[in-house]
């Protein structure tokens, strides 16, 4: 069972004069309904009328003027409990019944629990409908086929998770490149011992329907999406997605309609499109004469920060929306497999962004594909303290673009691309050259 602590107790205490007042109030209430009731039905069947509780509901909502009244009579008792409750315990009316709602809140309570896959449920998605909000389940190391449904509330949690936030991690040197934009990036230690495969078929995993920030899913390999589909689906939700590698996936992550989630510290790379943003509502909604003068919406916003972006085709790809992107490396999206089209490390189309403190090397492989490519339509891209060297094209704007003058454009000297060691030798200019002191690109 289990124990009380005071907090608890004080609440009981101070929650008890009123429940008993107002269980008498309503029993009086109950009882004068009652009472009416049975005087109704006794005058009825004496002359002759039965009627079932379906057509005494119909008649009750048709009563429009009992109802009146017995709206205000229960107005005016809530009007008398709240005055007692000022009286005695000098709690104001619209504060009165709050110590209520927060009993009802402990009668709810349930201590969150960890939930081990296979151990306690052999899928990972039995696991997660049987789970409660404020549940981690833990997923032992090995390899796991299908699609994944999220709900909200739940952790999902690999067996090699690393730190929770950026804040809890040590900040290092920065991040990798290899000595030609033609090398491909080893794969040797891009993998999670803990891989969800997608089998080539459907979204690997998919939040919906409104699921915060309170939603985790971290320490993941998520690969082999359907055609089409994505290594993670992010629809109409904001979840934290944190320390995963997606990989091999049409969309490593694809992120739409009225979604703010945040994308931290995930290594993203072999994919179509690293992490496309659509929001398929504000299209519809502008006119083809108002998508020039469109201003976006903040609320549509996800927080890219603090990942690796690295041989995609398109690291970024925004579509009538906008972001913040902070602090990524985002090198060598410029040949997905033998892909030979336009290849690019970010690409705002009809958006708005806030580009910082990234490294955006080595991408593209047309003369306009560039580090960073905005199209005609696209305004409010600020870009500053980033790092944009050796692209095809390191930037190209058609719309609204302030590029500010504390960029840079020079090697960022990694200490090993081939290799995924994307951090910056001791000589590199773009240690602690952001303005608040930082590194330059992704920091962990």
């Amino acid at each position: 069972m289990t124990k009380l602590n005071k907090k608890t107790i004080t609440i009981l205490i101070s929650v008890l004069p009123i429940v008993i007042i107002c269980g008498v109030v309503l029993a009086s209430q109950k009882n004068v309904y009652s009472e009416m009731n049975n005087k109704n039905l006794l005058e009825e069947f004496g002359n002759g009328k039965v009627r079932n509780a379906q057509s005494d509901n119909k008649d009750k909502v048709k009563d429009s003027e009992s109802s009146e009244d017995s709206e205000s009579d229960i107005a005016q008792k809530i009007d008398f409990i709240a005055e007692i409750g000022k009286e005695l315990f000098g709690i104001e009316k619209k504060d009165f019944f709050c110590p209520l709602n927060k009993l009802v809140e402990l009668k709810n309570y349930k201590e969150p629990k960890i939930i081990n896959v296979p151990e306690d449920y052999s899928e990972i998605q039995t696991a997660i409908d049987n789970a409660n909000f404020g549940d981690t389940i833990k997923i032992a190391s090995g390899e796991y086929l299908g699609n994944i449904v999220m709900k909200e509330g739940i952790s999902l949690v690999g067996s090699n998770e690393m730190a929770e936030t950026k804040e809890e991690t040590e900040l290092g040197s920065g991040y990798p490149k290899p000595s030609s934009v033609s090398s491909f990036i080893s794969e040797q230690i891009l993998t999670n011992e803990t891989i969800l495969n997608g089998n080539n078929s459907g979204n690997v995993i998919e939040f919906k329907n409104g699921i915060t920030n309170k939603t985790k899913l971290a320490g993941f390999t998520i690969k082999n999406s359907g055609e089409n589909l994505s290594g993670i689906l992010i629809e109409n939700s904001s979840p934290l997605i944190n320390d995963n590698i997606l990989k091999d996936n049409e969309y490593g992550i694809y992120i739409k309609e009225d979604s703010s989630p945040i994308i931290q510290k995930n290594t993203i790379n072999f994919n179509n499109k690293g992490i496309q943003v659509y929001n398929f509502e504000e299209e519809k909604t502008e006119s083809k004469e108002t998508l020039a003068n469109v201003t976006f919406d903040s609320v549509f916003s996800p927080t890219i920060t603090d990942n690796l972006i690295i041989d995609n085709k398109i690291g970024i790809d925004l579509h009538n929306s906008s972001a913040t992107i902070n602090h990524n490396t985002i090198s060598y999206n410029n040949h997905y497999k033998t892909y030979l089209g336009p290849t690019f490390g970010i690409y705002a189309a009809k958006s708005s962004a806030e580009i910082k403190n990234n490294i955006i090397t080595d991408n593209g492989i047309c003369d306009l594909c560039a580090g960073i490519n905005v199209d005609e339509k696209s305004k409010d891209i600020i870009i500053s303290y980033n790092n944009i060297w050796g692209n095809k094209s390191n930037f190209v704007c058609f719309g609204e673009c302030i590029l500010e003058d504390n960029n840079f454009s020079e090697d960022p000297k990694f200490v090993n691309c081939v290799t995924s060691n994307f951090k910056l030798k001791e000589e590199s200019g773009l240690i602690g050259a952001c303005e608040d002191g930082s590194d330059v690109g992704a920091r962990w």
